[in-house]
C-alpha cells in the first residue's frame, strides 16, 4: 500500500509539473527535440527541456561550439527566467538582478489581443562608471497566420514584441515572433541599438 501512495504521489506530481511548466504555445516536454538555424551566423543548435525540480526546467541549447542554459521557474501566471552571471556589452557589462512579470504566459494569454508584459532591473558597468537601468517588453499577439520554415508550413500566432530601458545609454528595440500551437517557436526576427537575433526552425521531433 505505501508504495503505491508513494507511487501515485510521484505521477500526481509529474502532472503538476507539466501542466504548470508547459503552455500550449510553448511546450516543454523533455521527449521533444527542436533544431533551429541561428540566421545570422548560419548555425544550428538543438534545443531540449529537462525538469529540475518541482517546479523549475533547464532549457538547453546545444551548438556545435557550446552549450546555452536557461533556468525557467514555472508559476501559475507562466514561464520565468533571471539570466545568470554578467553579460557583455559595447564597452562594459550587465547583470539582470529581479524581474518582475513573466516571459511566457499561460495558456489563456494566447490569443489574438492578448498582451503581456515584463521588467528586468540591470547593474553593472560601462567604462569605469557602475550602473543602474532597466529593460522593459511588451508583447502583443496580432495575428493568426501560415508562416512556411525549413521544417515546414504552420499556423501560428504572430507575436509583435517592443522593448525600451536605460542603461547609460537608450536601449530601444523590436521583436516578431511565430508561435505554433504545440509546437513552440517556428521562427523570430530582431533588432535593436545593441544587435539582433533572427532564427528559425528546421526540426522538430519526439525522441525515442
Amino acid at each position: 500500500m505505501k508504495a503505491w501512495v508513494f507511487g501515485m504521489v510521484l505521477w500526481l506530481g509529474g502532472l503538476a509539473l507539466g501542466n504548470l511548466c508547459s503552455s500550449p504555445f510553448y511546450p516543454t516536454d523533455p521527449s521533444l527535440r527542436w533544431r533551429y538555424r541561428d540566421l545570422s551566423s548560419n548555425q544550428t543548435y538543438l534545443q531540449t527541456f529537462t525538469p529540475t525540480g518541482p517546479s523549475t526546467l533547464l532549457e538547453q541549447r546545444r551548438y556545435p561550439d557550446r552549450t546555452e542554459t536557461t533556468q525557467w521557474v514555472c508559476t501559475p501566471q507562466g514561464l520565468r527566467t533571471l539570466p545568470e552571471g554578467e553579460r557583455a556589452i559595447p564597452g562594459g557589462s550587465l547583470r539582470f538582478t529581479r524581474l518582475t512579470g513573466v516571459i511566457i504566459p499561460s495558456g489563456e494569454t494566447w490569443l489574438v489581443g492578448g498582451r503581456w508584459a515584463y521588467r528586468y532591473e540591470l547593474k553593472g558597468r560601462i567604462a569605469f562608471f557602475e550602473l543602474s537601468g532597466f529593460l522593459e517588453v511588451e508583447n502583443r499577439i496580432v495575428a493568426r497566420e501560415t508562416i512556411t520554415v525549413a521544417a515546414g508550413q504552420f499556423e501560428a500566432l504572430r507575436v509583435e514584441a517592443v522593448f525600451r530601458g536605460e542603461f547609460g545609454i537608450g536601449l530601444s528595440g523590436k521583436a516578431t515572433y511565430w508561435f505554433a500551437e504545440e509546437v513552440g517557436v517556428v521562427k523570430q526576427v530582431s533588432e535593436s541599438n545593441l544587435g539582433g537575433q533572427s532564427s528559425e526552425l528546421l526540426e522538430f521531433r519526439r525522441s525515442g
